[in-house]
Formats: C-alpha cells, structure tokens, sequence
C-alpha cells in the first residue's frame, strides 16, 4: 500500500546526493571528460587562449585550465562548478552583461550551450600531469599499459565456473554470477513470484504489461518450460521491435525532426523521412537481423547487393540514415567547418555506437587517454569525407540541402521525369490559347483535346518517388573535399591548418599496420567489415553490454559507450567474454542472447532481500537481487494508454505531433530543438548526441504532469469506463478489476478501504467523478511506474 497512496510521487529514494543536486561531477566521470576533450577544449583553444592562453594573457585571466579558471583574473574567479548562472565565463560569453567575450564576436547558440553544459557538469579537466601520446607527426607508441588494456585484448573462451551452490543455477550465466558472490560471502535473493516475474519481462521484451489474463494463465502453468514459453511469445511479438529498436534510437543519436513545429519547418535541411529508419530499425529487430548484418547496412548499406537482384536495395539505403541524420548547425556561415563536425558526428557515433571507443577525441589531438592517434582519426575522416550526405552546401548563412535518394529504380525516376516535362509543355500551351482572345471555335476545340490529353497525363503519371536521406559515394559538392579522397590531418583540429595527407584506413592499433589499402569507393565497405568482424575485441562485448543494461539497469561494463582506459572496467570480465562468445557463435542473433539472459536465475531473483544485503552492495553491482527501476518515458506513456483499452496497435509511418494520438511513443515525434515534451520531462534520451544510458530524475513538474496534464487526466477518464464497461454492477469486482489491469495483483484489504473511500461518499450524480479520481489515483501510483 506505501505505493499506492504515493499520489504522484515518482522516486523509491528518500535522499539525493548534494554534489549531484548541485549539477557537479567528478574529474574522472568518463562521459563528462570525453565531452570535455571532444567540445570543450577544442573551443577554449579556437575562440578564448589566443588572448587567454600561456603567452598572452588579458585581464589576468588565463584559460589554461581548471585551477586556472577558479583563480580567475581582475573581474574575480571565472568558475563556479555547476552553477553557470553564476559563472563569469558563461556569462561573458552570453553576453549577459558588461563583459562580453569574446570580443571579436558573439559565440553561436551551440557553443554556449556546450559551454553552460560543462560548467553543469561541474566543469571536468583532466590533469595535465596525465600522460599522452607522441605530438602528430611523430610515430604513434601505445603504452604498455593501453597494450595490455582488457577491452583491447581478444574475447577469450571461457569455462563457467564451479560454484558451492550449484544448484540454485539455472544457466552458465548464474555460475558466473554466484562464483562471485560466493567470494564475498552473499547469497542470492530468492526467486521473484510469478505476476511480478511476468510484469518484469513483459515490459522488458515489449516495454507493455501483461493482461490479468495472461498474468492467471501463467500463474497456473505448472509445466517446467513455462517462463521459457512467455519469452518466446514476447519475442515473437511486434512489441518487441518497437521497445528495443527504441533503446537503439537512444544510442544513434535519432530525432524525427530537428524542429518540433511542423509550420516552420525547412524542408531543405529537416530529416523528413527519418522514420523509414525507425522502421527498419524496427523490422530488422524482429526478424532478429544478424547484429554484424545490422552493423554492415548502417554504415555500408547502400554499398549492398539487393538480395531479390533489384537494381535498388531499398533496405540498404535507408539504414544509411544512420549517417546523416545527425544535429549540426544548418546555415552556418563556415560551410567547411559545419561539414567537418559532420564528419566528426559520424565518427564519433560510430565509435561509441558500435565499438564502445570515444574516437571523436582525437579530432584535434592524439588521444589523451587510448590508443588512437590523431592520424587514426583523419583516416577514418577521409571515408566519411568521401561519403556523400548533402545535395548541396548552400551559399554562406543559408542552410544546406541533405541527399535525398530515391527508393526506386532509375528508370522510374526518369520516366516520371519525362512525364512531367509533358505536362508542363501541354499547361504552357494551354496559357498561351487562354492569352488568345477573341478564340475562333477551331482553337476551342484544339484547346478541349489539349486538356483531355493533360486529364489522362496526370492519370497516368507515376506516383512521386519515396526517397530516403541516405549516404552515397562521392564527398560533399562545392565543399573542400568534394570527391572520394584521402584527406589531410587538420592541425589542432582545423581545416584552415592542413597537415600531411593520410590514407584511409582503419585505427592502427586495432586494425593493425599491414591493412590493405583502400583503392575504390570511399571506404565504408572496409569499415563496416571491420567493425563487424568476428576477431573485433570490442564489437560483440560493447552490444552485449547494452542489452544486459537493458535488462538489469547497468550494464557489466557501466559506461557502455566507453570501453577505453577510462571506463569503469567490468564488474564480471568473464562473464562478458562469455556471452560475447556464445553471442557470436549464435549467429549474432540478438533474441537468442535475450533469451539466455532472462532464462537464468539471476535475471528472475526477487528486487526484495534484507538491509544486510543492501548495505553490503548499495548499487548491486554482484546481482544478489533484482534491482528495482522506475519505467522510462514511453513505456509510462504506453502503458497508460494499453490499460485504458485505447493503444492503437498500427506500426510504422511518419510520427506525431500531438502527444495526445493513440499510438505508442515511438511514434510521437522527437524533435531536436524541443526539450518541452512529456518524453523529455521523464529522461527521454538527449537527441543531440548518442546517449549510453539515461538519467532518472525525480522532479516535481512529473508529479504535476500525471496530476493535471490533459492526456493524464482522458487516460484516467478511458480507464475508468473501461470498468465501468467491464464491470458494470459490482463494485467490489470493479476495484479488484482495476488492481489486476494495473499491478497484475488483487488489492489487499488496506487498498479496499482506501477505494472506498474515494468511490463511497459520491452521490448518484457524482459516482462518475468519483470513479475517474480512483481511476487516476491508481496511475499515478508508484507500483504503475515502477518495475520490480
């Protein structure tokens, strides 16, 4: 009952830690440090160190560092971490008050977005006492100690190991587990009842929970297979696809728009048919599309022999929307520079989506902390410049026009071409005979056949092409690298300071130093291969790391996009490589690998055990239970509208605008510029760069949103005459109906009271007001929004 009388509170936790309510962070947070090297620096040195640097130093002010920035110079400290309302740097740069930096100049939006972000996190800088890797030009020399790195090293065969208790393991995957917990004398929680058991795995494989229907049929399966079988039907269902192809949209960075409103929109530049990504995304999900396979069509699909012989592999060419739906300023007036954070966007989410390296960190320097060079990156820079994503620049200050391809052959496209040239001559005809008075009968019925011929023209006339924004061969038209090229290094990250050209290849270190080299094509089709090789150390480990997180809320490795010297290293090294061993040999099939993980004993451990337990592992990072989560933003929203009767199962097609439409949230459009919706309010990922894991607030506006929100409020209203509708005299029944939509469970003889209580004093006129009020009572519970 504690949760059910939490009206509207969202969070389990009675405390938050100061630090992190202050917006700080700490110096070696992996994620804030990488954003640092790859945003923060690179714009201190290019806008701010030429006046505030070493040698020159303005106003007593130096911007060398973090001390440094604290210190400050004549108008006082420049930093206040996590605070950049109070920050003089942030300030100056926003030109909020007398001071404005930098002088010559007003920074864009972007920048000091990034800027403001930073001194939220605390403003990280990572010591200058670390070691770092020989200056460009000089030979690259990993350390002994990045050498012998663990993500770097092959994925070893692995035997599970002997266990005390082997008899509490269901899988390998327990051996590994409970091998650990034996060392430090824990024991494992018991196993989670049977409703909460299909609560977990319903809204973990399809992100809805089950029927009271289905929650009886499984409770009274006696048969030893019976959880096995509940997993394979949540697989089979199209839920599936929708509820992980959304956990990857997180990780590619994926937005439906850039702007949120559809009126003022620039169809030029906006990612218009983004969503035959999602969909493909979602399809290949379900077919369970062989992970290296999924890779391969992201980065090289429109490279792929269409597998039916077609001269268009209309799959291929939309998973390449991968490449170019990213967030980068669109009229910038430095076309170069925008193309090159083009460029950089695609790396780095390569880099982290797939290989778990933050590569965009070498863009201006070698690596500060992992074995690639600044010379690696301009490598891989070289493919992507060849890689085609824009139609055309536009002239300076105007906004670009992205390539958008069409899905059907040529031979279309240039049939409907000359259709169209006929019509256009025919309507020129027809104004020059309307231009004609007086008209002669003749010219009247030369003009009636006329438009008897337009009439059946544009019957006849093909339909307008569906097209992708998909990535081609061939660099950037009018840009500096306008072919398929190698490209030369940019010294300090710029292109006006072009170094030696390097050739395309993969990173070095990895790849190794004898790589064939790259004679034809861009070389997307290389890399693809490459990162989709069986012998890549990292590809297998870092996807099935994600979907472990998704499964148990953090990953063994608990930095996902970051498998570099910087990350947490794994709480279970042998158990990864295990299942990256058994995740290969199964054909990369990701639903076998979802299966493995929730047949095993540890994935069904009741989120309940005793406060010795909990003090002992206060993050349960030696999974002696289930650790128990709020629901993310969509599977709130979905499962409002799935118990209320109205979800509307129609998959695919362009997304929504209103948050009011009936269909599940993957098809509520995510814009880029919009940080005002309901996903957002509940942690929905950051469409600006790839997101490795969300964050879980617990704010005041969620409570309200669940209390007062218009879409709350007609969820409540559906769902309570769905039980007037089910249950339409007895009203005890009508409660207990309720319970089992919601929870899966009877209510307790203290929910009943506490019902009736809401429902009882009502008068006849009032009964429906009262009705909604226990119907909206029961949603904005905790036990609704949270998985145990």
């Amino acid at each position: 009952m504690r949760r059910l009388i939490q009206l509207g509170t969202l969070s389990l936790l009675p405390i938050a830690c100061p630090a992190l309510l202050a917006g700080e962070t700490t110096r070696t947070d992996p994620a804030a440090i990488e954003f640092f090297e790859r945003e923060i620096r690179p714009l201190l040195v290019a806008k701010c160190q030429s006046c505030h640097g070493e040698k020159k130093v303005r106003g007593g002010l130096r911007l060398t560092g973090r001390s440094a920035l604290l210190k400050g110079g004549d108008s006082g400290p420049a930093l206040v971490p996590g605070k950049p309302e109070q920050s003089l740097i942030t300030r100056a740069v926003g030109y909020e008050g007398d001071l404005k930096m930098p002088p010559t100049g007003k920074l864009s939006d972007r920048e000091i977005t990034k800027l403001k972000r930073w001194v939220a996190q605390g403003a990280p800088w990572p010591d200058a006492a670390r070691p770092v890797p020989a200056p460009p030009g000089e030979k690259f020399e990993p350390s002994e100690a990045q050498r012998r790195w663990w993500a770097y090293q092959p994925v070893r065969p692995v035997t599970p190991p002997n266990v005390a208790n082997a008899s509490w393991a269901r899988t390998e995957i327990d051996r590994f587990i409970l091998a650990e917990l034996e060392k430090r004398g824990m024991a494992p929680a018991r196993p989670a009842d049977r409703r909460t058991l299909l609560r977990r795995a319903s809204f973990d494989l399809t992100g809805l929970p089950p029927t009271p229907e289905e929650v009886e049929a499984f409770s009274k399966d006696d048969a030893p297979d019976a959880f096995a079988k509940v997993v394979d039907r949540l697989l089979a269902s199209p839920a599936y696809g929708q509820r992980w192809g959304r956990h990857w949209l997180d990780v590619v960075r994926y937005a439906d728009y850039h702007d949120g409103n559809p009126t003022t929109r620039t169809a030029s530049c906006e990612p218009l048919n983004a969503w035959r990504y999602r969909d493909w995304v979602v399809v290949s999900l379900n077919r369970d599309l062989p992970f290296d396979q999924f890779i391969v069509h992201q980065i090289a699909g429109d490279l792929l022999p269409s597998p039916e012989g077609k001269e268009i592999y209309t799959e291929g060419l939309i998973a390449t929307t991968f490449l170019t739906n990213g967030s980068w300023d669109r009229g910038d007036a430095d076309k170069e520079k925008m193309v090159s954070d083009m460029v950089d966007d695609q790396i780095d989410t390569t880099g982290k989506a797939f290989l778990g390296l933050t590569l965009g960190c070498a863009r201006c320097h070698n690596h500060k902390f992992d074995p690639l060079s600044q010379t690696d990156y301009y490598a891989l820079a070289g493919i992507f410049y060849s890689t085609r994503i824009l139609k055309e620049l536009g002239a300076k200050g105007a906004e670009y026009t992205l390539n958008r391809v069409p899905l059907v052959s040529k031979a279309v496209v240039a049939q409907r071409a000359e259709q169209l040239k006929s019509l256009s001559q025919i309507n020129a005809r027809l104004a020059e005979f309307d231009k004609k008075s007086p008209k002669p009968a003749a010219a009247d019925r030369a003009r009636l056949l006329l438009v008897k011929q337009r009439d059946r023209m544009q019957a006849e006339l093909l339909p307008e092409p569906p097209v992708a924004e998909a990535a081609q061969e061939g660099g950037t038209p009018g840009g500096l690298f306008p072919k398929i090229q190698d490209v030369p290094l940019h010294i300090r990250g710029s292109y006006t300071r072009l170094g030696p050209v390097v050739p395309r290849r993969m990173p070095q270190f990895f790849a190794g130093e004898r790589q064939p080299k790259i004679t034809a094509g861009s070389g997307r089709r290389e890399l693809a291969n490459w990162v989709a090789s069986r012998d890549n150390p990292l590809t297998a480990r870092v996807i099935v790391n994600r979907i472990w997180q998704g499964h148990f809320g953090a990953g063994i490795v608990r930095t996902p996009n970051n498998f570099g010297m910087l990350s947490e290293p794994p709480s279970h090294p042998a158990l990864l490589d295990w299942l990256a061993a058994k995740f290969v040999e199964d054909g990369w099939s990701l639903k076998r690998l979802h299966r493995r993980i929730l047949l095993s004993a540890t994935y069904q451990q009741s989120s309940v055990v005793g406060r010795d337990q909990l003090v002992r592992d206060p993050e349960n990072r030696w999974l002696a239970r289930f650790t128990a989560r709020r629901l993310e933003a969509e599977a709130i929203r979905d499962a409002m509208l799935f118990v209320s009767g109205r979800l509307d199962p129609a998959t695919g097609g362009p997304a929504a605008a209103d948050l009011n439409t009936t269909r599940r949230s993957l098809y509520v459009q995510t814009a880029r510029w919009d940080r005002s919706t309901f996903a957002m309010l509940f942690d929905a990922a950051n469409p600006d760069a790839s997101e490795e894991k969300r964050t879980v607030s617990t704010v005041a506006p969620q409570a309200l949103f669940l209390l007062n929100n218009d879409f709350a409020l007609v969820q409540a209203k559906q769902f309570m005459e769905r039980l007037i509708r089910e249950v339409p005299m007895d009203e005890t029944a009508r409660m207990q109906r309720a319970f089992h939509l919601l929870f899966g469970r009877p209510a307790n003889a203290e929910e009943m009271r506490i019902a009736w209580q809401i429902v009882a004093p009502s008068s006849k006129e009032g009964a429906g007001t009262a009705w909604r009020d226990f119907a909206h009572v029961l949603l904005c519970s905790n036990e609704f929004v949270y998985l145990d």
